[in-house]
């Protein structure tokens, strides 16, 4: 069927506004999609941080070097920062935090907290 000449048809453009609004639904969710990535991440690499200068912190306990300062450069190294450094005896007790990227504004934080102690600690030799 024919429509005249300037009459409208009332099912003109409908496609167009359903795929405007899925690309914009598609796109929030990317970008939720790589907020949570970031977030996850910065866990991540803080729990690995952590790990690692609480072992480097005990490690150099054992050897007679300062430990918070074994903790931190270990930490710095691996893209955190020391929050906490505790020493009870030869266990190290380290909380390093990790700053994710910002994006839409909102910038992720995640805090993580390891303990260590040498195997001689352990042993009780």
């Amino acid at each position: 069927m024919r429509w005249p000449s300037g009459v409208c048809r009332p099912e003109g453009g409908a496609v167009s506004t359903a795929a405007v609004g899925v690309a914009f639904l598609l796109v929030v969710v990317a970008g939720g999609a790589v907020e949570l990535g970031g977030a996850l991440r910065a866990k991540h690499a803080a729990a690995a941080a952590a790990d690692l200068a609480a072992l480097a912190a005990s490690r150099a306990v054992e050897s007679g070097h300062d430990a918070c300062a074994a903790a931190d450069d270990v930490a710095r190294r691996n893209g955190a920062r020391v929050v906490t450094c505790r020493l009870d005896a030869a266990v190290a007790t380290i909380t390093t935090e990790v700053r994710a990227p910002r994006w839409w504004g909102r910038g992720w934080t995640s805090q993580q907290t390891s303990r260590a102690a040498p195997v001689s600690y352990l042993d009780g030799s």
